[in-house]
């Protein structure tokens, strides 16, 4: 995504700098985590939408949505740092605090609230229940899915100073790790997520440093199968076998049902994003590998694709009739194309003017 800064690979910050080259891999995983975004919520509007479905339809997409919801956002994040440290680490980009805060402020907080205008009053006003602090309020964390670009922005914050301070180590991300237990889901302004997105966000920055000898020597199939099956059977004994387990209501039980649930999410994420980006290493590692002209424009598309795309799925589940003249197996699926194809155009619309290249370019 744009907003994840420059993504650019073997330019030393010299006189006389390298060509500049893509980190192919980012230019890869990008499209793919957007597009798994935007199914998942083909999926869990499908689920909303009150139409008379097939159960068994919603017990499949159920489990689809289950495998993709274990580690799409969360590699978003893990992109941002990872960027963020071949930039500052490998190029030399280190900002001071001031411009490096204006620049993410530019970047994440103004589309945060010129689309969260749009959001609040196209999707979510009621003019009964209109209060102008709930707008503010909804406006300033980040209205529906825009949550993501303030609580971004808070990361951002807390990368540069490990960064600048030098704090990087293992240590640092066993604390980050830990800190991801911590659910203040009563703070605003994009607080709530931060304890546990900053982990994805730093382990992205220390992927960077040691991204060399994990390509080196995690990139073999037996690897890659290994830790998809892993990824798949941790989520069957997630949303299948776990539930039975904690049947007590003492607190030592609920400790360690809270501990083991919010533990095994982690690990989930952690396995199914290490499974993708091993298999897209397995293909960019290669010396002679460039990809194609329409996946790098994918990438760059990918921020529009974002912001778009719930103000064209919503209207399409909630206020059109077209959906549900499909049949509940494939409910979702149309969604998912006709919101991507749609937001995909909005998107190239939009970089077509120089406002909205400020915006999302």
């Amino acid at each position: 995504m744009p907003f994840l800064l420059v993504n650019y690979r073997n330019m030393a910050p010299s006189a006389t700098p390298a060509p500049k080259k893509l980190l192919y891999e980012v230019s890869i995983i990008r499209p793919i985590v957007i597009g798994l975004l935007v199914l998942l919520h083909a999926f869990t509007n499908f689920y909303n939408s009150g139409f008379n479905i097939s159960s068994s339809a919603v017990g499949c997409y159920r489990w689809f949505s289950y495998i993709i919801s274990g580690f799409r956002i969360e590699t978003i994040a893990l992109i941002a740092g990872y960027v963020f440290a071949f930039q500052s680490l490998d190029l030399g980009k280190r900002y001071s605090f001031g411009p490096f805060l204006v620049k993410k402020f530019k970047r994440l907080i103004i589309p945060m609230l010129f689309f969260g205008m749009l959001y609040y009053f196209l999707i979510l006003f009621d003019r009964d229940t209109f209060t102008f602090s709930d707008f503010f309020m909804q406006l300033f964390t980040g209205c529906g899915h825009l949550w993501f670009l303030p609580m971004l922005f808070w990361c951002f914050i807390a990368i540069w100073i490990i960064d600048h301070y030098k704090l990087s180590s293992w240590i640092t991300l066993l604390l980050l790790a830990a800190f991801t237990f911590i659910h203040p889901s009563s703070l605003p302004f994009g607080f709530a997520r931060l304890p546990y997105f900053l982990f994805f966000v730093y382990g992205g920055y220390f992927l960077w440093i040691h991204h060399d000898q994990l390509q080196k020597r995690c990139t073999g199939v037996p690897v890659i199968i290994s830790l998809w099956v892993v990824y798949l059977l941790l989520v069957v004994v997630r949303y299948q076998f776990l539930s039975g387990v904690f049947n007590g209501s003492g607190t030592l039980q609920r400790i360690m049902e809270y501990l083991v649930r919010n533990g095994l999410a982690l690990l989930i994420s952690c396995v199914g994003i290490m499974a993708l980006y091993l298999t897209v290493c397995r293909f960019t590692t290669r010396p002679s590998f460039v990809p194609r002209p329409v996946v790098i424009r994918a990438s760059d598309y990918c921020y529009g694709i974002y912001v778009y795309h719930q103000f064209v799925m919503l209207p399409l589940f909630f206020n059109t009739p077209i959906i549900y003249s499909c049949n509940s197996w494939i409910m979702p699926w149309v969604a998912f194309l006709l919101t991507y194809i749609i937001s995909l155009i909005l998107t190239i619309l939009t970089l077509k003017t120089k406002f909205g290249r400020s915006l999302i370019g």
